[in-house]
Parts: C-alpha cells; structure tokens; sequence
C-alpha cells in the first residue's frame, strides 16, 4: 500500500485527483495541502511513500521548487509533478522529479506514475546492505539497527537480519520476547519463501527483523547457502535489508557477502581496526568485490582520532568514508539497556544525525 501525500491549491483538481485515488487500492490518501510551508510540515512528520505536486501552483513558490524542498525533507517519497498536456514535463530524478502525471490522465497512468500496480510486479529487489567489521568491539550491531530504524522512520520499508548464527546481538539490542522464532525454524532452500514471514518479528517503527539462533549449538543447523537465500527473500519484499554481519570471513559471512549490493566496512580511528580492515579489502579485492559493488566506509567513534584523519584511512583503504559518527558513550549505553534504538530515544543527539546523514547517503545512492 502506497502512502501517498497530494499537494493541490486548485480545489477541482484536489477533489478529482482525491477521487482517483481513492479508486486505486494499493494507494491511501495521507492527506491533502494547498499551502507549501504545511505540505513541508507534512512531508518531514509523516514520509509519505508518494508526494504528488502539481507543477502549476500559484504563489511564492513552484511546484518544483517545491519538490526539491520536499526531496531534502523525505529522501525517500517518490515526487510526482502533475501537470497537463499544454505544459510538458519530463521525469528528472536529478531534479526531484522521479514520475509525471499527466492531466486527465486514467487509472493506469496514475498507477504508473505512482509505481503500484502491474508496475510493481517488476519493482527491483531492495537495497542488501551487510554491516561489515573485521574486529569485534567497533558497534557494527549498534549502527546496524540504528540505521534500518531511521530507514524506516524515513517511510522505506525495511528488514532487519542477523547474520550472525553464533552469539548474535540484534536480539539482547531490542525488546524481543524470549518466544520469538528465528532464522532457525525455517526450511531449507526455496521452501524458505513461504515461510518467511511467519518468523518475523515486528522491531521498532515497523522494522521486519529475523533473528539469528538463539542458541550457539544452533548455528550448526545453519548452512551458509541458506543465511544468503534468507536475505535475497527479504530483498524481495522491502527496499532496504539491513544485515548485521559476523566478523569472522567465514562461508556464511562470504555468502553474506557475496549476495550484498552495499558492504559497509565499519572502521575506528585506531591502528589494530585499519589493519584488520586493510587485509580484509584485501580479501575483498580477491574476491572481485571492488569495482562489482560499492564499499563504503564508516568510522565509528570519529571524533577519537588517535593521531589519524579521515584522509589518511581513505588513502590506507582506498575507499571512500561516507560517513562519520562520533562517540556518545552515555546516550548508546542507555539506549542499549533500555533496549530501544537511540535514534528513537535521543533523536536530536549528533550521533542520531550522523547515522541520519548515512541513511540518506545511501537512499541518494540507491535513487542514482
């Protein structure tokens, strides 16, 4: 179900275009606004999947313009500019305009422009991202949960895994009921696919997350052909699965890997952390891995620069840093106790906008 916003001064035009939507059953009408400052308003509070503008709005303001405001305010929402046939617009992403809808458009334009429909049969696999540290200790489980939260916070559906089958963390992280199912209880191979929704857990804001087993012993019920197959099928139904990885370059964390679109490498500004993270973009480079997907690097804990800077991890690793996050010792240690992830807690903490700006750094590569 698409959550769609409409932004209309002309009331006929508002009313007619409420009408078909209300017609279209994989689309609700969040609500509708006239005026530019409370269309903003709505767009930040609520990251509606779908923002349709018409590109003739009378004031101040334009309707692109207007979508470019509304691009930086929810990264996420699909921006549709309505106009008519005398008034042509072309669909530029680069510009905030992702579709177009033209006046007196039918059901199965609207549905088009919309993505929802026929259309959405054929929508791309989700973004895989893997969280990746070569040494335990650098908050790769933290940032994991924390950015797959503000993901969806942002209006993205979004799968949480734990990739880790032997004494993973997502579980103490979060308030899940000691009853939960895991990774474990389903079958193997493509009989995963009917199955999968049945073990999943519904973390904050609406987080899918499948849990690693809750047993060490476990982790041999695990193959790693299954723990890739596991993530693929999330892949399937939500634009962005989160998986914390183990740091061990084990088959399961290969296979992990191997099927990622995105392989963020945690870092800190410590020397036993860019030597660990050296010999595994090493490996990485072995593997094929540079130049089939992007590596991205994040330095945790950034302003402990030890005597190191940015610059020089980028020059070490040969990677770009997308993003920094600096040390809040107390704001992660109670968000970890009260098991709540700290972007919900303490949302105007700098390591809350941090891991925001990481979030749209990777929604901005995912729209290119």
């Amino acid at each position: 179900m698409k959550r769609v916003l409409l932004i209309e001064d002309l009331p006929q035009v508002a009313q007619h275009l409420q009408q078909m939507l209300a017609r279209e059953k994989e689309a609700e009408l969040v609500g509708a606004e006239s005026q530019a400052d409370a269309a903003i308003a709505r767009v930040t509070t609520e990251k509606p999947d779908a923002v349709m503008i018409d590109a003739l709005l009378q004031g101040k303001i334009t309707g692109f313009d207007l979508a470019k405001r509304v691009r930086a305010a929810s990264p996420g929402s699909r921006i549709v500019i309505v106009t008519v046939p005398q008034r042509p617009v072309d669909p530029k992403p680069d510009q905030a305009i992702d579709a177009v809808f033209v006046l007196p458009g039918g059901a199965n334009e609207l549905a088009a422009a919309l993505a929802i429909g026929r259309r959405e049969t054929l929508r791309l696999k989700g973004k895989m991202i893997v969280c990746y540290s070569p040494k335990g200790g650098s908050g790769k489980t933290t940032i994991a949960v924390n950015l797959a939260t503000i993901l969806r916070r942002r209006g993205s559906s979004v799968a949480l895994m734990d990739g880790v089958m032997q004494f993973g963390s997502v579980r103490h992280v979060l308030q899940v009921p000691p009853s939960t199912r895991s990774i474990v209880d389903l079958p193997t191979g493509q009989g995963m696919r009917t199955s999968l929704s049945e073990v999943l857990w519904e973390g904050p804001s609406g987080v899918a997350v499948l849990l690693g087993p809750p047993r060490p012993e476990e982790a041999e019920l695990m193959a790693a052909p299954d723990v890739a197959t596991a993530m693929q099928l999330l892949a399937e139904d939500y634009d962005y699965v989160i998986v914390d990885a183990p740091s061990k370059l084990g088959d399961e964390t290969l296979a992990l890997l191997d099927s990622a679109d995105i392989i963020l490498l945690l870092v800190t500004y410590m020397q036993a952390s860019i030597a660990n993270a050296r010999a595994a973009v090493d490996t990485f480079e072995a593997l094929g891995y540079k130049g089939q997907k992007p590596i991205l690097l994040v330095v945790n804990q950034s302003d402990t620069v030890a005597g190191m800077s940015r610059g020089g991890i980028e020059h070490t690793l040969n990677l770009p840093v997308v993003a920094e996050i600096p040390t809040d010792w107390k704001t992660v240690a109670e968000s970890l106790n009260k098991q709540q992830p700290f972007v919900l807690s303490s949302p105007n903490s700098a390591i809350t906008k941090a891991v925001d700006a990481l979030a749209n750094t990777l929604v901005q590569q995912q729209r290119r």
